[in-house]
């Protein structure tokens, strides 16, 4: 080596000679190779002690962050509880992955490994050194090398990982975790207010997709239903889809389909014809009048069975040239039938009326030609007529279908069904106050100043009455007929059947024949009950009225 020294003492022109620092890996590939497994397994080693510590720091994480929803689901409507404890465990579980994955993957290259059980073994940095120059970065001769490998590789082997990376989690996390699982477990436990929110929210979104099913099957039923017009047809349609887009639009607002479903209904109200029931009636009549003659007893069965086409076309037939010839009594029997069917539709189809009347009295004179026409004619407006209460029909059945919708939507969403559900509610209590009896509380079912009942003045019950057995189990009494009196209280004379009329005066009555008024009060009240039970199931009843008759049924039963 030669050097020569400028003015400024540098060393200048040095040129160390590249072949003596070139390593004989040869010699040291083995060494080196056992010193890395070294560090790789210290590596192994140390990842699992972070995974101690990261993976509980990740679950107090987690279960920190659940807590937090926790809190903030008792000052809004998020989660109930139920959902609230799976969420914590989904966020712990995540916040431990979380941790686990820091720990394994996280990327450690060899030097800085090295380096780091220099510091934590107190191996003087020899690992760092080996490292530098098996790598090149720091060039020494090669005995230089060989040796320094040696004495790294002797020290490794001396070092005991157990002892210096023991397996330990950090007790500041396991502190953070057990005060986070008792807050969690006590906003868990403790009731919250928001859970009510939550279940009417709930029940609302449930009663909401319920009616949207129950309206899609009832615009089912209006497409195929018979006897609505176009326009009818049409407009219900078109209600049970605006209603059915609104509770779409509104799903979680009760609000909304409330006032979606109540108007659909107002729509449909107007559609409502005042007539049909009292020419659904009249028919009914009209099949109770024809029911006691062969010759219009399918009329009768088909009128009763609301099959009105059936009904106009057995009528039709008696118009028509083919058939067996009626006897002269057999077709005095039919006008009969016709003339006490024409007094079924005088009040609610006159025109219907008079056809019946006219084939009767043509009949009569003997008029067949006439007759065939008015009883054509009189067919074809029984099946108008039927068309019309079929199509009403459907009508009030849509109708009844959107006001139990718009009642179990309220109901759900915690209101009443309307002004008269809240009266409704009101009334109950007030007649659970009086003990449940209609008229007050008086005995006997009986109003104050109604004979047979308690006088105003205070008098008891003079006359044998009926007993109600309002929880005494006492037999039941007669039925009690009371009198009949005139404005001035006096006494009148109501005739029986037969023509026989009852003594007036001071004279007694007789009593009432065994066995003849002697039906149950609760037998009775059973069969009115049902009847108001299935018209207010199936049947519309206009705007805030079912509360009226459910308190009235209440209070007598």
């Amino acid at each position: 080596m030669t050097s020569r020294q400028g003015a400024g003492g540098r060393i200048s022109n040095f040129q160390p000679p590249t072949s003596n620092l070139q390593l004989p890996t040869s010699n040291l590939q083995l060494p080196a190779s056992n010193l890395i497994s070294h560090i790789r397994r210290w590596g192994l080693r140390l990842r699992l002690v972070e995974s101690l510590t990261w993976g509980v720091w990740g679950a107090a994480a987690g279960l920190g962050l659940g807590t937090g929803v926790a809190l903030a689901a008792r000052v809004w409507p998020l989660l109930t509880a139920r959902w609230l404890a799976g969420l914590a465990g989904l966020l712990i579980l995540a916040g431990t992955t979380i941790g686990l994955a820091g720990a394994w993957l996280r990327p450690r290259s060899l030097a800085s490994s090295a380096r780091f059980f220099d510091r934590r073994f107190g191996l003087a940095e020899r690992l760092a050194t080996a490292v530098e120059i098996g790598s090149g970065r720091l060039r020494v001769t090669p005995a230089m090398a060989e040796a320094q490998l040696a004495d790294t590789l002797d020290v490794a082997r001396r070092v005991i990982p157990g002892a210096m990376l023991p397996l330990w989690v950090s007790g500041r996390a396991l502190a953070a975790c057990g005060a986070l699982v008792v807050a969690a477990a006590l906003l868990l436990w403790l009731p919250n207010p928001q859970e009510d929110v939550l279940s009417r929210r709930a029940a609302v979104r449930a009663a909401v997709e319920e009616q949207i099913e129950e309206l899609e099957t009832a615009q089912e039923q209006v497409v195929a239903a018979e006897g609505l017009s176009e326009a009818e047809r049409e407009a219900l349609t078109r209600a049970l889809e605006e209603a059915i887009a609104a509770l779409d639009e509104g799903k979680a607002s009760p609000e909304e389909a409330f006032a979606a479903l109540a108007e659909a209904e107002q729509a449909l109200v107007a559609l409502q014809d005042p007539h049909a029931a009292s020419l659904q009636a009249g028919l009914e009549q009209a099949a109770g009048e024809m029911a006691d003659s062969e010759l219009t007893r399918d009329i009768s069965e088909a009128l009763a069975n609301g099959d009105y086409q059936q009904a106009a076309r057995s009528l039709a037939a008696y118009s028509g040239p083919k058939g067996e010839v009626l006897t002269r009594e057999e077709e005095l029997e039919l006008a009969r039938e016709l003339a006490q069917s024409a007094t079924a539709f005088a009040a609610s189809n006159p025109d219907l009326a008079q056809e019946l009347a006219r084939a009767a009295d043509a009949i009569e004179r003997g008029d067949i030609a006439e007759a065939r026409e008015a009883i054509r004619e009189a067919a074809r407006q029984i099946g108008a007529a039927g068309e019309q209460v079929l199509g009403q029909k459907a009508l009030e059945e849509t109708l009844a279908e959107l006001q139990e919708g718009r009642e179990q939507v309220a109901q759900a969403g915690g209101r009443e069904g309307g002004g008269a559900g809240e009266r409704g509610s009101g009334g109950k209590g007030q007649m659970a106050q009086q003990g449940g009896q209609p008229g007050g509380g008086q005995p006997g079912g009986q109003a104050s100043g109604q004979p047979g009942g308690q006088q105003a003045g205070g008098g008891q019950q003079t006359q044998p009455g009926h007993s109600e057995d309002a929880g005494t189990g006492r037999p039941y009494d007669e039925v009690y007929v009371p009198y009949r009196l005139d404005e001035e209280g006096q006494g009148v004379d109501v005739g029986r059947e037969g023509g026989e009329g009852l003594p007036g005066g001071d004279t007694s009555l007789p009593a009432p024949d065994a066995g003849q008024a002697s039906v149950p009060y609760r037998e009775v009240y059973a069969d009115y009950a049902a009847q108001a039970g299935a018209a207010l199931e199936g049947s519309y009843i206009p705007l805030g009225l079912k509360g009226y008759v459910r308190d009235y049924f209440s209070s007598l039963e």
